[in-house]
């Protein structure tokens, strides 16, 4: 009788896994989850028409690069593997697989939402007392410090906080476009300066159209007599 337990990586769960019993019920997942549920995310959706092709909710597209952010993460790219590698991104993907186009393409369209949003969920968290947003680091003591002064001068110092807040998320979107600078890669080929100005004009054949046949006849000539002399050998 065998000690070791069956493993069989090809076997299909036979009752799905609960990702709070996999992940634990205070994992940072389900944090960034809920309160982006809390959020009115109306202006996310206004901002697409009725026509076109269907679209990942903007709730979905919200939380993974929330999610993303936490953690540290400012490739699209990266995050689309990470959707379909990572159990916490997955459940936050709710078995959608947006690919890095769909994620770049929310991110730079909605830059400026995305910095609020960020900003009120860093805010929220501070409030609650929480020292972190995953590789975030949130001073929250310096809230409480600035609640025992005077309202004015709390004032001023919630405005600088959150003024330090935005820089941050700034600069994270900032690494993001340095990590993902072609938006339309794969449609447009990199050509350098002095070559983008040559082919504004039409290419020339080197060889004039007389000579070109002057060499083509020339080696069918010469293939002639080899092929000659090889049927005399």
């Amino acid at each position: 009788m065998t000690r070791f337990r069956a493993y069989n990586p090809d076997q299909a769960y036979l009752v799905p896994p609960n990702t709070k019993d996999v992940l634990g019920e205070d994992h940072l997942v389900f944090f960034v989850h809920r309160v982006v549920e809390k959020l009115d995310l109306g202006a996310f959706e206004r901002a697409y028409g009725e026509e076109g092709g269907s679209l990942y909710a903007p709730t979905l597209m919200l939380k993974v690069w929330l999610y993303a952010y936490a953690l540290g993460i400012t490739s699209a790219r990266r995050l689309e593997q990470r959707i379909r590698e990572d159990l916490a991104f997955r459940y936050l993907a709710a078995t959608e697989a947006p690919d890095n186009w769909a994620l770049s393409a929310f991110r730079r369209r909605h830059a400026r939402a995305l910095n609020d949003v960020f900003t009120q969920v860093l805010e929220m968290a501070r409030t609650m007392g929480m020292a972190r947003l995953g590789h975030v680091a949130i001073d929250s003591s310096r809230v409480k410090a600035a609640a025992a002064r005077h309202r004015m001068d709390s004032e001023n110092s919630l405005r600088r906080d959150r003024a330090r807040l935005r820089r941050q998320i700034r600069q994270w979107q900032q690494a993001c476009n340095v990590d993902d600078p072609d938006e339309n890669a794969g449609m447009q080929v990199r050509v350098g300066a002095k070559k983008q100005q040559t082919l504004k004009h039409p290419l020339k054949l080197r060889t004039s159209n007389k000579r070109y046949w002057k060499i083509l006849r020339t080696r069918r000539a010469r293939g002639l007599i080899l092929v000659g002399l090889f049927l005399l050998s």
